[in-house]
């Protein structure tokens, strides 16, 4: 490469960075505008990825968060653009499909899908009871049934109690007592 094509080349690099860093201002600004926490992640992985100068990749692996009618969203500044605009459609692709041949043989956590639905709850204890192997059972008053692992006696009926996600697939039921039970749920 002769000097003068290497000079043309480092101007036109030093272009394109001064635009990509104009661009990255507005589109960062743009993004932490988005009042809903996985709307405004999923608008910084689109944003990392057109920076990256790689397509994007599947950023909405996670359910939407609900939005609060308690809680009105705060406007943004005149000058960035609306929270709807945020996340292109492009950005957003729907999770595998169970049926996919690219996922056989993969458990959940290997296909990095996030469990859709609560990660606790909290219920009351209406009956407390257990069969003739000795197995605990816990019936909470939403009508869940719970099988505890280790009893040790600090159960109680009407007993307030958190049941709540674990590693790897596992719950736990916390009572107000600081115990905690490793439950499988039943029904």
């Amino acid at each position: 490469m002769n000097p003068s094509t290497f000079a043309i080349a480092l101007i036109l690099a030093a272009a394109a960075t001064t635009a990509t860093a104009a661009t990255s201002d507005a589109d960062m600004m743009r993004c932490a505008a988005i009042p809903t926490r996985d709307a405004r992640l999923d608008c910084f992985d689109a944003l990392a990825h057109q920076l990256s100068g790689k397509a994007a990749a599947p950023t909405a692996t996670r359910a939407p968060a609900p939005l609060s009618a308690a809680a009105p969203a705060a406007s943004p500044p005149a000058a960035q653009a609306p929270p709807a605009a945020a996340v292109s459609p492009a950005a957003i692709q729907a999770p595998p499909a169970a049926g996919d041949p690219k996922n056989f043989g993969l458990t959940a956590a290997q296909q990095h899908t996030v469990d859709v639905g609560p990660q606790m709850i909290t219920a009351n204890i209406s009956n407390l009871g257990s069969n003739q192997k000795g197995d605990t059972f816990v019936v909470l008053d939403n009508g869940q049934t719970w099988s505890v692992t280790d009893n040790d006696g600090w159960l109680a009926t009407g007993q307030a109690v958190r049941i709540k996600r674990a590693a790897m697939g596992a719950y736990l039921m916390l009572i107000p007592s600081n115990h905690s039970y490793h439950v499988r749920r039943l029904k």
